[in-house]
């Protein structure tokens, strides 16, 4: 399987950040600025002064790309091609339903590593139906503005590349409040995009299992071994590290919360637990996604955290 950027820009692969990422506007005490880093994937909004330094602590789980290309009134003309490979998962046109504005979720099966999503969000129109198979460079739509905040000086796709975490989703969230299956934004763990593609492109060979097997864990969370492998396992057993199973199941998480290992343990828990995390001297909260809480060598699960440990552990 082969990867391609969804539009024509390949700034990102000239190391021109600043013509790849769409800016947003920061705010600081002499004025206005635009910063194309609030583009990039990570916790890279919400500015914040505190006794560590400067942190951000809002999380974009996609990369925002601008347009190659305007017309004389500044409306986007590029299209939106699909990246790899794949089948239409899901498709909206309802662009007040969500942030993402109208926007497609394209599945692809890499190798024996499982199911991998990516999102186009913002569209201004879908040419993508729900169930067709897509090869690389397909056309998903044209890039647009749509959706909250967002406006046509911003127009850009965003695109996010992940894991699915539960194929059971409606069942953790109920089916009436949720609409969109197993595709609901909680329930799709990006990881980094930008740095994906760019060493993808570098190395054809190099695949999402491989880039995520080796991205820092951040914290590990012990769940109770039901008897059973984990879900999460069995749609990606590249997670699976060896050893037989025991009492617990210990998962190791990028800070966003990106699963990127599942080793057994034998150390009885009744409920998720925090096994270890990354020393850090300011909250952990602003790492996580404020799943975490607490500060240096010592965390625990928030309550948003513990739900989120349920549906990754499919304990629901």
């Amino acid at each position: 399987m082969r990867f391609q950027l969804p539009t024509k820009n390949d700034a990102l692969f000239r190391d021109q950040p600043d013509q790849f990422f769409m800016f947003v506007d920061r705010y600081t005490p002499t004025g206005q600025v635009q910063v194309w880093e609030g583009g990039n994937y990570g916790f890279v909004r919400n500015q914040r002064q505190t006794a560590q330094g400067t942190v951000y602590t809002k999380f974009h789980e996609g990369i925002d790309i601008l347009p190659a290309e305007r017309d004389e009134k500044g409306e986007p003309l590029d299209k939106v091609e699909v990246i790899a490979d794949g089948v239409v998962g899901y498709v909206t046109s309802e662009p007040r339903t969500s942030n993402y504005g109208n926007y497609v979720v394209v599945l692809h099966q890499v190798g024996k590593a499982g199911v991998f999503y990516s999102l186009y969000a913002h569209l201004r129109s879908i040419a993508a139906v729900v169930g067709t198979p897509l090869t690389r460079g397909s056309l998903i739509g044209q890039l647009g503005y749509t959706g909250d905040g967002i406006d046509r000086r911003r127009a850009h796709v965003h695109l996010e590349i992940g894991l699915i975490l539960s194929e059971r989703f409606d069942d953790f969230y109920g089916a009436a409040l949720n609409g969109r299956g197993n595709f609901h934004g909680t329930n799709l763990a990006g990881m980094n995009a930008a740095g994906f593609l760019k060493e993808n492109h570098l190395n054809p060979l190099l695949m999402p299992d491989h880039f995520l097997q080796n991205q820092e864990i951040y914290y590990k969370v012990q769940v109770p071994n039901q008897g059973h492998e984990l879900d999460l396992v069995a749609r990606y057993p590249w997670l699976r590290k060896p050893g037989a199973a025991d009492a617990c199941w210990e998962i190791g998480f990028t800070g966003p919360g990106v699963p990127v290992s599942v080793a057994p343990g034998n150390k009885p828990v009744t409920s998720p637990t925090v096994s270890w995390v990354k020393p850090f001297p300011g909250s952990h909260s602003w790492n996580t996604r404020s799943l975490l809480g607490g500060s240096g060598n010592a965390a625990v699960l928030t309550r948003e955290g513990v739900r989120f440990l349920k549906l990754v552990a499919g304990d629901f």
